[in-house]
């Protein structure tokens, strides 16, 4: 016997939503091997594959970090639990102190975060810097390769940064817990 369909009511919820349990159990199966996504409040956001500009500026600010910092306190393409189900993966990460065994940071092991904006400057510079200001994480960069600047937040309070400076491509930038520099271009 056929069994009727059930129509849902419009004022009921319809999307999925994971914990970020279940989102690293789907990881761990292989359900994204293919793609690129993100846990945000509870839903999967895919992500655009990195290009070749964003994949080269990528290195070339990790190696300028290097100079500065230990290799162990450098990370790239990492996720990071922000709690309230949100997982987010971040192009490069400088550690407060090295991390050890294979996990996902938190934002306490977080000094700085930067992501390398060539599609994403609209999500960047609100969702993500909305979330990492949430979870405490000192300073943001958001490297907009479409304006050539750097969007430096610096001092999160109550869910936003509450210092913020665009710093032009080929100026210096102040690596916090150094004393030195980098330039970005």
């Amino acid at each position: 016997m056929n069994k009727s369909a059930v129509i849902l009511r419009t004022d009921q919820q319809t999307r999925a939503r994971f914990t970020t349990a279940e989102f690293l159990r789907m990881g761990e199966s292989g359900a994204f091997d293919d793609i690129k996504v993100e846990l945000v409040d509870g839903e999967l956001e895919r992500m655009n594959p990195p290009q070749t500009a964003h994949a080269a500026r990528q290195a070339k600010i990790a190696i300028r970090l290097s100079r500065l910092l230990p290799e162990a306190r450098i990370m790239g393409e990492v996720g990071v639990d922000l709690g309230n189900d949100t997982v987010l993966g971040c192009d490069l990460a400088v550690l407060r102190e090295p991390v050890e065994g294979n996990r996902l940071l938190i934002a306490d092991d977080l000094l700085l975060v930067i992501e390398v904006a060539e599609t994403s400057v609209a999500r960047d510079t609100t969702m993500k810097r909305f979330a990492y200001a949430s979870g405490g994480i000192p300073h943001y960069w958001v490297v907009d390769g479409n304006r050539s600047v750097v969007h430096v937040y610096a001092k999160p309070l109550e869910g936003d940064y509450t210092r913020f400076r665009s710093v032009g491509f080929g100026e210096t930038l102040e690596v916090p817990s150094t004393d030195g520099t980098i330039t970005i271009d």
